[in-house]
């Protein structure tokens, strides 16, 4: 998938359970959603950090370059592995944000990262974790799949059988964009006037 393309897959299937969640009895805050989709959209192309003709690769400052080098496209960082890592990674982040505060509060010690105190964080973090799987589902509705139990094994798995498989940046990818830019703007208009273009304006595309 293009990187356009991951972004707008995973804010319109997000949108879908924002949806859902509304229907259950819950609404979130418009900032926490605004959020926690721009998280997502971060998410939805943090696993092509190992392409420097990525979306986000091209903003890396050579980081990506030296994944690719390691790693390899579609690498270690499309596998859930990595994707694990990375929630250990956030949730340790989360958690010892938490001990902060409590400490802070205790001893009346001031710390840097007051912003967070209000969940920020689980918010970015679920977020970011959320658009990393959508961007591997993504991949693995191409025809090149995505070896998801590297470093374990170099199978490459898929969600669509070979007939429905597309080539990322082909006919079937733009058309993937432009339904789920449709869709994300419509339950989102329906649930908080919420456009595109707004989030479109903190992400790199």
């Amino acid at each position: 998938m293009l990187g356009k393309t991951h972004i707008a897959f995973a804010l319109g299937l997000s949108s879908l359970g924002v949806y859902f969640v509304d229907a259950m009895g819950y609404l979130m805050p418009k900032e926490d959603l605004i959020l926690l989709y721009c998280a997502i959209g971060f998410g939805a192309l943090l696993p092509d950090i190992d392409e420097p003709n990525s979306t986000l690769g091209r903003k890396s400052l050579g980081i990506s370059n030296v994944i690719k080098l390691i790693f390899g496209h579609r690498g270690f960082t499309h596998s859930i592995f990595c994707i694990l890592i990375l929630a250990i990674f956030l949730v340790a982040m989360c958690i010892s944000m938490d001990l902060n505060f409590i400490k802070e509060a205790l001893y009346n010690i001031p710390i840097d990262f007051a912003f967070l105190e209000s969940g920020i964080l689980v918010v970015v973090s679920f977020g970011i974790v959320v658009g990393c799987l959508l961007h591997i589902l993504g991949d693995m509705l191409t025809i090149s799949g995505v070896a998801i139990l590297l470093p374990f094994s170099t199978k490459s798995y898929h969600l669509s059988p070979k007939f429905l498989r597309f080539q990322t940046g082909g006919f079937v990818d733009y058309c993937i964009f432009y339904f789920s830019v449709v869709l994300f703007g419509i339950l989102n208009a329906k649930l908080y006037g919420i456009h595109f273009a707004m989030i479109k304006r903190y992400l790199w595309i």
